[in-house]
């Protein structure tokens, strides 16, 4: 994992919140979403779990450039997190890298590359208090999304033959040429911009950068398992979309729930592994297991914490 944060990070997919959303408003009855928001609203509550939120969970439900206060109220009941953009994550990352590379110093903890606020501090329940978090900005920023998605540079590699190792040069080339700006101020200070960034793009340790190492060993196995034609016709494009969430949320959380075909992939690749995430499918038997493995968690968080809490003499526990 790589935000080394005390809280428990659960990601719930689009399709998840929505049945939970569903359950919260009474006009569905789910037992599974009943007992999953329960968990998360008391870990929440004792201090012990946050739930990520990006825009693409909210977007679903604008209507008349309004967000319903139901879904800001269930989201802040299960200590939502912001998520920053994807794209923002990619290039985050690569910034954290090139400092590394050229041993400079950087002293931004880890959790800035993919969330607006530190997961460890307690904050006020309900996002709505976010004035960023707007339908008018949903909108804005989902379309900066689409225009800021390399998965075409994936499936014109993959047309081309080119190993999916041999293109993260390429690949963060043009996030370079995309934001210059951001990324400038981390080259050495001394010499042609230009020639550090060639410099650094020939490293091969690049590949391994979370971001590329999970988007593209999750991309080119979903060419070859439905072929080519079938991503370009757009029948895929949800997958497409839950691969470049994972890519750039995943290694920041301890629990991951996405749609099952991808759950199976990444499950057989063993992708999350190095990141010690666990993985589920958003269907029912799934989330039930996802419920034993967060509350067993969520047990052994709160003995830990009484145990630090223990009075003495010196220190009454709050």
């Amino acid at each position: 994992m790589l935000n080394m944060t005390e809280k428990l990070v659960v990601y719930l997919d689009p399709e998840t919140l929505k049945y939970m959303f569903l359950n919260y408003t009474k006009e569905r009855n789910y037992p599974v979403m009943t007992k999953l928001y329960t968990l998360l609203h008391e870990g929440y509550v004792n201090d012990l779990i946050v739930t990520p939120l990006t825009f693409e969970h909210v977007y679903p439900y604008i209507q008349d450039n309004k967000i319903p206060v139901e879904y800001l109220n269930m989201m802040g009941d299960i200590g939502q997190l912001q998520c920053h953009l994807r794209f923002t994550v990619r290039t985050l990352q690569l910034i954290r890298v090139i400092n590394s590379f050229f041993e400079l110093d950087y002293k931004k903890p880890i959790w800035r590359d993919a969330f607006s606020s530190d997961p460890d501090e307690r904050t006020k329940s309900g996002f709505n208090k976010y004035l960023s978090i707007s339908a008018s900005n949903v909108m804005k920023a989902m379309e900066r999304e689409k225009n800021n998605s390399q998965v075409y540079y994936f499936i014109e590699s993959f047309k081309e033959k080119k190993p999916k190792e041999s293109i993260a040069g390429e690949y963060y080339a043009y996030v370079w040429k995309q934001f210059p700006d951001l990324i400038k101020p981390h080259l050495p200070l001394d010499g042609d911009p230009e020639d550090h960034v060639k410099r650094f793009l020939s490293y091969e340790d690049i590949r391994d950068i979370p971001e590329f190492h999970i988007i593209s060993n999750i991309l080119y196995p979903l060419f070859e398992t439905y072929g080519i034609q079938e991503i370009e016709y757009g029948r895929k494009d949800d997958l497409l979309l839950s691969a470049e969430k994972m890519a750039a949320y995943m290694p920041y959380c301890n629990y991951y729930v996405t749609t099952a075909d991808v759950t199976e992939l990444v499950s057989m690749i063993g992708i999350n592994e190095p990141y010690n995430v666990l993985l589920y499918d958003d269907n029912e038997s799934s989330l039930y297991r996802l419920i034993d493995d967060l509350t067993n968690a969520v047990n052994s968080k709160s003995i830990e914490k009484k145990k630090k809490e223990t009075r003495t003499i010196f220190r009454k526990p709050r």
